[in-house]
């Protein structure tokens, strides 16, 4: 985490899956409903636990996934089995074991230093690519690659605090050897004169019995920057984060648009499916597990794009998925009564199965002469009946 551009991923991801709402639904038979009365709901929606809302919680769960491949939550239940709160574990201090019999539990130090084993059913638990068990953390993956990173940010401290040049000989002219105090103070006066941010781009004055023959070369060798942003490049690969996200793209809109939603298919969506499966696996009972489940409600990526957002609005209603009143309720607003519960389809959808009915009655060639001798026209099964919208 005290690398920036892991703590920039990191963030990153906590704040995209924090932002998700995690809602519960209910089937009844052909019927799913958002159930927002079930303990559940509460502990995603509202509050974690009595210190942490459901964003902070979910944030904190996000970055220790992206950092250790792990992230841990105690399930503590109410007196009728319901979960009550969730409280994130520390997964430097907390480890997977499998017992002889295959069976699976959980050792962690709380913070008052006590030990505490725990069964599965007890724990949430997030994990990562790893052997099914315990994630492994990406940082595994890309250490050498950070660890080049930390001597990079070493260098320039040290070449900052030391002045424009990486270093350099101090001739003397003297037809004697300087001694090592000699020495000292006459390097000393020199990087007084010319070292630090101060003084950088002034000018060193010498007597003629000094020249001064600088080593090594200065920090705008394009080398170096291009190292620095393969750095940053790696870090986003292994997160599956797009590269603009870190500062490191200088792509137009149209392709940075085009990413964002690669960004969204390839790694939130992996992500959030994680969740809602380990969610619904760990936060319900077996027979509820029959009628209730997680689901996270991704359309708050949208938020940000009115246009994006209005035109997924319209396509929707018009294929008869949403009403008009459900979509008010997604963007906060009040329904507008009855009228606003219909579903409504295009009139020019027609089943294949009587398309030609269809099309004879419209062109007239058998209904127009049945309706001469004063028969009906030929009924379709309403699918393409232009008297009324489904």
């Amino acid at each position: 985490m005290l690398n920036s551009n892991v703590y920039t991923v990191a963030s990153v991801l906590g704040g995209d899956i924090g932002k998700f709402p995690f809602q519960v639904y209910r089937r009844s038979g052909s019927s799913i409903k958002r159930d927002t009365k079930h303990p559940v709901a509460r502990l995603l929606g509202k509050k974690a636990n009595p210190y942490m809302t459901a964003y902070t919680w979910k944030e904190t769960m996000m970055v220790n996934m992206a950092v250790w491949g792990n992230a841990y939550s105690n399930i503590e239940f109410d007196g009728n089995g319901y979960p009550k709160a969730l409280w994130p574990l520390d997964p430097a201090l907390t480890q997977v074991y499998m017992d002889v019999d295959g069976a699976v539990y959980y050792l962690t130090r709380l913070p008052n230093g006590q030990i505490r084993k725990l069964v599965p059913d007890e724990v949430v638990h997030f994990k990562s690519i790893g052997n099914g068990l315990v994630g492994i953390t990406p940082i595994e993956v890309i250490r050498e690659e950070l660890g080049i990173q930390q001597a990079q940010k070493r260098f320039l401290g040290r070449f900052y605090s030391k002045g424009t040049q990486v270093g350099g000989i101090l001739e003397v002219q003297s037809d004697v050897p300087l001694t090592k105090d000699t020495k000292d103070v006459i390097r000393e006066e020199f990087e007084k004169a010319t070292a630090g941010l101060d003084n950088a781009a002034r000018v060193a004055v010498m007597d003629k019995t000094m020249k001064y023959t600088p080593l090594g070369m200065p920090l705008k060798d394009a080398e170096f920057i291009d190292s620095a942003k393969f750095g940053i490049a790696e870090i986003a690969k292994i997160y599956k984060v797009p590269g603009y996200k870190l500062g490191i793209s200088d792509l137009k809109y149209s392709n940075m648009e085009n990413q964002s939603l690669e960004y969204v298919k390839n790694t939130l969506q992996p992500l959030v499916t994680n969740w809602e499966q380990e969610l619904d696996d760990k936060l319900f009972t077996l027979p509820e597990q029959e009628r209730f489940y997680v689901k996270a409600n991704m359309t708050s990526e949208l938020r940000g794009d009115m246009q994006t957002r209005a035109a997924y609005y319209k396509t929707m209603i018009e294929a008869g998925v949403y009403s008009i009143n459900e979509v008010r309720a997604m963007e906060d607003d009040d329904g507008i009564g009855p009228d606003g519960d219909k579903h409504f389809m295009s009139l020019n959808f027609a089943n294949l199965a009587n398309m030609d009915t269809y099309q004879n009655a419209k062109a007239g060639v058998k209904g127009g002469e049945d309706n001469q001798k004063g028969n009906p026209i030929p009924e379709s099964d309403g699918a393409g009946d232009e008297s009324g919208a489904g």
